[in-house]
C-alpha cells in the first residue's frame, strides 16, 4: 500500500488552480462563563453566545 500524503499540497479541486474559499474568524475574548450544569443546558459556554432560539415568537 502506498502512502499518498499530499497534505502540503494545495487543494485545486474544481477550481482551476484558484481559491475556492477564505474564511476569517475572529477570536472569542475570554470572558465570564457558565457553570458546566447551565452550560450543558444552554448549549454553550459563554453568555455572550446564549441566543436563544424563540421561533415566530420573536418577530411578533
Amino acid at each position: 500500500m502506498e502512502n499518498n500524503n499530499n497534505m502540503n499540497q494545495p487543494c485545486v479541486c474544481g477550481t482551476e488552480g484558484g481559491v475556492l474559499a477564505m474564511a476569517k474568524v475572529p477570536m472569542q475574548p475570554w470572558c465570564q462563563v457558565y457553570d458546566g450544569a447551565t452550560a450543558f443546558s444552554r448549549g454553550t459556554i459563554f453568555p455572550e453566545l446564549d441566543l436563544p432560539y424563540l421561533g415566530r415568537k420573536a418577530t411578533e
